[in-house]
């Protein structure tokens, strides 16, 4: 195969698998984004800073992504050898920074389970005291109410709340979030947070965080894995790419000292 079919063939791999690294890309960007900024995950709301350090690295690779697509878009559709040097270097810086993120993704699920846990008991022990605001009671409510469920464990976790030991008659007492349907406001509640009654969610919700934060790892180390498979294939593709135009620029330059030769003979000859 002549050493043109062969770049042109190569730049169209090359654009289609720089096309999927772009979307994964802003797939994992938009995963940073998510994490970094959604108050309304319970999760990402009550863990430590190394969730913010996952969401960090995700914003930045994706973005770095983005970059590196435009510069390899750049470099192939014009064949420019030093771009595609450069392109294959950040792919390699990419590939690090992934490990580093997979890694601490790896070492901070089990952490973040344990977190979730303790700050769960906490704030259902502290959910609706007087004089006191707190942002994770509505996100706890969100919780409950949208996985239909009362309490980490089971909705019995309700009687250690603090509020509710402080009533009188504290049986069938529960947050709003823990009814089923219209919730029976309790008038001893000045913030109306809390209701009496028996139709309330009887499964707890410690198991369906655990299963949001192991499904949605398993989902960003899906992204992750594909980026990596992406990039191997990029990385191959453009040494091949960055080999055949080299040969190219060769066999352009040899043509036109064969084209120069060519014409001084002519001189020469019509000299004599």
């Amino acid at each position: 195969m002549k050493v043109e079919e062969t770049v042109q063939i190569l730049k169209f791999f090359l654009m289609v698998f720089n096309g999927v690294f772009l979307i994964i890309g802003l797939a994992v960007f938009g995963c940073g984004i998510w994490i970094l900024f959604d108050s309304s995950s319970f999760v990402v709301t009550i863990s430590d800073g190394r969730m913010r350090l996952v969401a960090g690295g995700l914003f930045v690779i994706g973005l770095v992504v983005f970059g590196v697509s435009i510069l390899g878009y750049i470099a192939t559709c014009n064949e420019i050898r030093f771009l595609t040097i450069l392109y294959m270097g950040l792919l390699l810086v990419i590939f690090v920074a992934q490990l580093f993120v997979t890694f601490v993704l790896l070492l901070a699920r089990d952490e973040v389970q344990g977190v979730v846990v303790k700050e769960v008991d906490g704030v259902i022990e502290t959910y609706g005291m007087e004089n006191t605001t707190n942002n994770l009671w509505d996100v706890l409510d969100s919780v409950q109410r949208h996985s239909k469920c009362c309490g980490r464990r089971n909705y019995t976790q309700w009687e250690n709340n603090t509020f509710i030991k402080s009533l009188p008659d504290s049986e069938n007492v529960y947050p709003c979030s823990c009814f089923k349907s219209g919730c029976p406001r309790l008038n001893s509640d000045p913030a109306q947070r809390f209701g009496n009654g028996s139709a309330i969610y009887t499964q707890g919700c410690g198991e369906l965080i655990e299963a949001w934060i192991r499904e949605n790892g398993y989902a960003i180390l899906g992204m992750d894995a594909g980026l990596v498979l992406i990039q191997v294939i990029q990385f191959v593709l453009s040494l091949y790419f960055f080999w055949n135009i080299k040969r190219k620029a060769k066999q352009r330059e040899l043509l036109q000292d064969q084209g120069y030769l060519s014409a001084s003979n002519s001189a020469y000859t019509h000299l004599d």
